[in-house]
């Protein structure tokens, strides 16, 4: 009996793996934006 739970948790991880690795792609890229953006507008001040 245990083991049928074991399968059902696992092929629901499964299943949700590829959410979570998008939701995690997204966070990495939107930090990414907003360092580039942070750096430029510090580098764009030091010549004002």
């Amino acid at each position: 009996m245990s083991q049928v739970i074991f399968g059902v948790f696992e092929a629901n991880l499964l299943a949700s793996f590829p959410k979570l690795q998008r939701i995690l792609n997204f966070y990495s890229l939107r930090n990414l934006v907003s360092n580039e953006l942070f750096f430029k507008n510090i580098y764009i001040g030091e010549f004002l």
